[in-house]
């Protein structure tokens, strides 16, 4: 598999197995990493789930393709369960496919098939992916000349005063389709190399790593300034899901169901999760929960409007020392 190849999970039949193969060969976009007969589906679904995950092993699936027309219900929504769990996309093949993908638009389709997205994707437009880019663009651009050039170093120079360790750090975070990055933010606990490359646990209510100086960039968001280089790098967005730490990340995915899905989009400075409350460190799955939830409604729910109503409330909440950071 090359780099920035898209691996594809069929599940279906010797025919559709032969198109997909076909397909895929000729485009270097995608990989067919795997096939599972749809004549051999056992009868349990932990018994499928089994037969998925040794055939797919340690592979990323990043489409998840099949045809539901001959599944039993339980067998199907074990199928679909699974395949969110991996943080796939789900493209369910409709019947008459080679009849019917002659005549469909682009959008309808997925290689060869006729086919259905499970879930809703206003990024998956180019259109819309252009309009989201503008905004970054943009609204970074006006950040940088109204406040990051006058205030970055002010802060950097506060920072290497009062404690030993670099003003600004990188830590690993896991971004869009899974892909790591370095993030950038200025240090607000005291330096240690671990937590600064993202390889530390979950921040805390009251945390005692946390600086004096620290405490006021967190309340503030204005930690999270130095993101906007991300932003013009191409790695993050104005707004998105935050981006988490590596290994909170792994953690995080073997406990929330339907996790991976938020990185369908590259993660944000702030997001809706954050705007309804939910952000910073918890160790409660529930209220974890609550946030991949908004992550995902962001998802499939994403519009220009909706980006600047999130800007809005993040400013507001900055002004007001109402953005439920610690």
């Amino acid at each position: 598999m090359k780099i920035n190849q898209k691996n594809i999970f069929l599940l279906g039949s010797p025919e559709e197995y032969s198109l997909m193969k076909e397909w895929s060969s000729a485009n270097k976009k995608y990989h067919l990493n795997g096939w599972f007969h749809d004549k051999f589906i056992p009868s349990s679904p932990v018994d499928l789930i089994n037969e998925y995950n040794q055939l797919v092993g340690e592979n990323v699936v990043d489409h998840f393709v099949l045809d539901p027309s001959d599944m039993d219900p339980q067998m199907l929504q074990a199928s679909l369960d699974w395949a969110e769990s991996q943080g796939s996309r789900i493209h369910m093949i409709q019947s008459g496919t080679n009849i019917l993908s002659k005549k469909l638009a682009k959008k309808d389709m997925f290689g060869p098939f006729a086919a259905v997205r499970l879930r809703s994707e206003p990024l998956a437009s180019k259109r819309n992916l252009i309009i989201k880019k503008f905004f970054d663009i943009t609204f970074s651009l006006l950040v940088f000349l109204t406040i990051i050039w006058w205030f970055a170093p002010l802060v950097c120079l506060i920072i290497k005063l009062t404690s030993k360790g670099p003003s600004i750090i990188r830590q690993d975070r896991v971004g869009i389709d899974g892909i790591s990055f370095q993030c950038m933010k200025f240090r607000t606990m005291v330096s240690n190399k671990a937590a600064e490359k993202g390889y530390s646990h979950l921040t805390l209510k009251d945390d005692k790593r946390i600086t004096w100086i620290g405490k006021i960039l967190r309340k503030t968001n204005l930690d999270e300034l130095p993101q906007f280089i991300n932003v013009l790098m191409g790695n993050m967005s104005v707004i998105g899901p935050r981006p988490h730490m590596v290994s909170e990340d792994k953690e995080i995915a073997e406990k929330i169901e339907k996790y991976r899905i938020r990185r369908f989009v590259k993660p944000g400075i702030t997001g809706l999760a954050a705007v309804k409350g939910y952000r910073g460190g918890t160790e409660n799955l529930d209220l974890m929960q609550k946030r991949i939830d908004y992550d995902i409604k962001y998802v499939e729910g994403w519009s220009f409007w909706l980006d600047l109503k999130i800007a809005f409330i993040t400013f507001w909440h900055m002004v007001t020392f109402r953005t439920n950071a610690h």
